[in-house]
């Protein structure tokens, strides 16, 4: 609820600090009088129209339940009103509780709890609008609706998630397979191979005794001539008398060598040339692509593992349709529970909405409940008409009258607390009409702070609080209009700048028919 307005030099207003009060209060005067100018102030406040003045402020009480959560960062606990300021200089600043904010911000933190009626093009009479309300109707005498509701929210919401997996993987698939294949390729080719730690090294080795195969062997069969004739060193030994452990020892080690050398020759008659050439080319090919061995090893070890998620992604498409098929098994059924419960109340939704158009002065209502595609509401979509008008074919007035009967019946249902500006909605509406407003407007006074402009006598009757937007020299001002304020001032809307008698004796009778003491 706002509590104080300050306009300080706006083009109606040099300076004007205003007290308000709950419930219904209402703007009147004369045309030129400043009764726009003052609300354009008021919707600045919004954030739903620009700065109008050098500096708009505005007291607001608040319920934090309505709160962004956000917003509520910037507030000390337990605050119950805040303070929005719009300051105009060489540009304009946006103020919360006195500290730097947005117009945005603003537009945020009083969107939550406040409604401006003026344009057609709301969203208050779309499909989805009137069956939430439909949805609540049907809450109030059956809990059990308003359960399955929220079920059927919560099990579209976890379809969409696994459809967008879906989706994510129907995406990928053919690229998947191209990797599947890369994949497949890879481990192939390496396991074919099936290199081992160090053997490369060991091929070159035997590439290298294989070249020197011939001249090794010929070498082998020289060294064994020379020994042949080494008994000479024995018979000198024996006649000098003389010993050379050290010399034959050597013998030995190369006699050992020899042996070595024979078998490795006898054991590279099995090796054929050219697979052993084949194996070298082979491992090269990999150490060219991955470096060495042990990286060709690894790089086989994480196509594995990759194979291994290509193929479970397969499964998790496989578990995912499933899990799909289910949902959307359980979704429908539970959709056409809600779609029949809805069609059952429409009669009696029909009734209570449609006394509230007559009360209106609008065309016969009518609700009709059609299916749709499923969503998180289920299968139901619903539309109003009056008459053999459609919403979107109703004149701008027609338009927001019908706003406010739903409205009306909404916070009926569901109440709340909230700010409620209309700029003249009575306007061009016949006097029937125009009381009719009225009265609606009064019932939702009950929940929302509702300032009005009005040019005819039937809201000010009904207002909580009346208010005078008058010309004060150059300026405007606005005045709070005590009972005999209100008489004169309903008595001019209704006989014009020459007040009548029977105008003023009128007056009173209306107020005091409301409820007003005169």
């Amino acid at each position: 609820m706002i509590t104080r307005i300050l306009i300080n030099n706006s083009p109606a207003f040099k300076l004007l600090e205003l007290q308000l009060f709950k419930g219904f209060n209402v703007f009147s005067g004369s045309s030129g009088s400043g009764k726009s100018v003052f609300m354009e102030s008021l919707l600045a406040i919004f954030g739903i129209k620009d700065s109008n003045a050098d500096l708009i402020e505005a007291n607001i009480t608040i319920d934090w339940m309505q709160v962004p959560q956000d917003i509520k960062e910037l507030l000390e606990d337990g605050d119950d009103e805040i303070v929005l300021s719009i300051l105009r200089k060489e540009k304009v600043r946006y103020f919360l509780n006195h500290q730097s904010s947005s117009k945005k911000r603003l537009n945020e933190l009083v969107s939550g709890f406040g409604k401006h009626i003026s344009a057609k093009g709301d969203e208050d009479l779309k499909p989805a609008n009137i069956l939430r309300i439909l949805d609540a109707f049907i809450a109030t005498k059956n809990p059990n609706h308003a359960k399955n509701l929220e079920i059927c929210k919560q099990k579209f919401t976890k379809l969409q998630e696994i459809q967008k997996s879906l989706s994510e993987i129907i995406a990928q698939e053919s690229q998947i397979q191209t990797l599947k294949e890369i994949a497949e390729f890879e481990i192939k080719k390496i396991e074919s191979i099936a290199p081992k730690e160090g053997e490369y090294e060991e091929l070159l080795e035997l590439k290298k005794t294989l070249s020197r195969q011939e001249k090794i062997a010929q070498e082998i069969q020289n060294v064994r001539t020379a020994l042949e004739n080494l008994h000479c060193i024995d018979t000198f030994l024996g006649l000098v008398d003389e010993q050379c452990p050290a010399f034959f020892d050597g013998l030995n080690e190369l006699e050992a060598l020899l042996e070595s050398k024979e078998q490795q020759l006898h054991s590279l008659e099995d090796i054929n040339p050219e697979s052993l050439l084949n194996r070298i080319s082979d491992i090269s090919e990999l150490l060219r692509k991955y470096g060495s061995v042990e990286e060709a090893l690894a790089h086989l070890a994480t196509q594995k593992q990759k194979l291994t998620q290509y193929e479970n992604m397969a499964f998790d498409k496989q578990e995912l349709q499933k899990s799909q098929e289910l949902l959307e098994s359980e979704l429908h059924t539970l959709a056409q529970t809600l779609h029949t419960q809805r069609l059952e109340s429409k009669e009696a939704f029909a009734n209570e909405l449609g006394a509230l158009m007559q009360e209106l002065r609008l065309k016969d209502l009518h609700i009709e409940i059609d299916t749709k595609t499923l969503d998180s509401s289920g299968i139901s979509v619903c539309n109003l008409t009056l008459g053999t008008s459609t919403i979107n074919t109703l004149s701008a007035g027609e338009y927001n009258r019908a706003r406010l009967g739903l409205m009306c019946l909404d916070v009926s249902i569901s109440p709340r607390a909230g700010l409620l500006v209309l700029d003249e909605i009575d306007a061009n509406l016949s006097g029937e009409e125009s009381e009719g407003v009225a009265k609606i407007l009064k019932k939702l006074s009950h929940s929302y702070q509702i300032f009005a402009i009005s040019h005819q006598p039937h809201m000010p009757t009904l207002a909580d609080n009346h208010y005078l937007v008058y010309k004060n020299g150059a300026y405007s001002d606005v005045k709070l209009l005590d009972t005999q304020g209100r008489i004169e001032e309903i008595a001019r809307m209704i006989s014009g700048s020459q007040v009548t008698k029977e105008a003023l004796e009128f007056a009173k009778g209306v107020l005091a028919k409301n409820g007003i003491k005169v």
